[in-house]
């Protein structure tokens, strides 16, 4: 018989309005295994926000939790405040736009217990299709015991994830140093777990109705600003890598990801350069001498970003 379990649901929000109140209905907010849903907003500039939250906390009281801030520190330190606030025995996280397969949240928590993983990652996919959601009832898994090193090979980093609360505890949350979060988070996480339960099958769907992401989502998308992406990527690894003690294959894998990031920023930028593009195609089969050659050279350049957010 498998014990009794509490789940905590981290959402961190900046103007996603009406699509927050469409995320939390996929959580199924009256499963008695939800706990808490905390919603962290990252001082909301909308107009309708404080009258609208209001209303939610109403709707879907005693178990919705707003934290309202008052000062705008991007998702990575609000995903943070929301993890060192929640008390249930397993803590999941995901976008506050997306949508979950019903009946999921519990089948992640129940798996979690029956396999004696700490650690979940699950499949996030697109989509303009909302019957779709429907078609995946059933979750195909597989397990690893060397989470980091599965994460680092599969360049794992969906928001869709759930932990115990204490390889939250342990893994020290995000990286408080930048502004978005989804590398950091599954590299803190997966440095500490012991083994993960990962799956394929679709679990968070990002829904693509044109009208919707012009008109609500809009500017307030980090995926449209590369720089920052390229940014924040760079220095997580970066950082991750001067903190943690690595295998070979693992450093191996991250720097070639930082190197490729450095090519991808250059290209976007449109600063490409055939000496560039030589370092680059070395990079991916001697990624450890360059990185010793070039990696002060690399971090000073995307100090140097435009455009580019830093928590304060």
């Amino acid at each position: 018989m498998m014990a009794s379990l509490s789940i905590s649901v981290v959402l961190t929000h900046f103007n996603k309005g009406p699509l927050l109140q469409r995320t939390i209905e996929s959580l199924n907010p009256d499963l008695p295994e939800l706990s808490e849903i905390i919603v962290v907003d990252d001082c909301s500039t909308d107009p309708q926000w404080p009258e609208f939250s209001k209303h939610l906390e109403e709707l879907y009281f005693p178990k919705l939790k707003i934290i309202r801030n008052q000062d705008n520190q991007g998702p990575a330190r609000r995903l943070n405040q929301g993890g060192n606030n929640a008390q249930g025995d397993y803590i999941f996280f995901m976008d506050a736009d997306d949508v979950l397969v019903p009946n999921r949240l519990k089948d992640i928590a129940n798996q979690l217990q029956v396999s004696n993983c700490d650690l979940f990652y699950g499949n996030k996919v697109k989509t303009h299709n909302l019957d779709v959601i429907q078609q995946h009832p059933n979750m195909d898994t597989s397990i690893s015991e060397d989470p980091l090193s599965f994460i680092i090979q599969h360049n794992i980093m969906e928001m869709c994830v759930m932990s115990t609360k204490s390889v939250w505890q342990k893994s020290g949350g995000c990286n408080p140093s930048l502004f978005i979060q989804d590398e950091s988070l599954s590299l803190q996480l997966g440095r500490v777990a012991q083994k993960l339960l990962f799956t394929e099958t679709p679990t968070v769907f990002v829904i693509l109705d044109e009208e919707e992401t012009k008109q609500k989502r809009g500017n307030n998308r980090l995926s449209q600003n590369l720089n920052q992406q390229h940014h924040d990527t760079f220095i997580t690894i970066y950082d991750f890598l001067n903190s943690n003690q690595l295998t070979q294959s693992q450093q191996h894998k991250l720097k070639q990801k930082a190197l490729s990031t450095y090519w991808k920023s250059l290209k976007f930028r449109n600063k490409k350069t055939f000496i560039e593009f030589i370092y680059y195609i070395l990079g991916k089969s001697y990624p450890e001498k360059l990185w010793v050659k070039r990696q002060a050279q690399l971090k000073s350049y995307f100090e140097q970003l435009d455009h580019v957010r830093k928590p304060n």
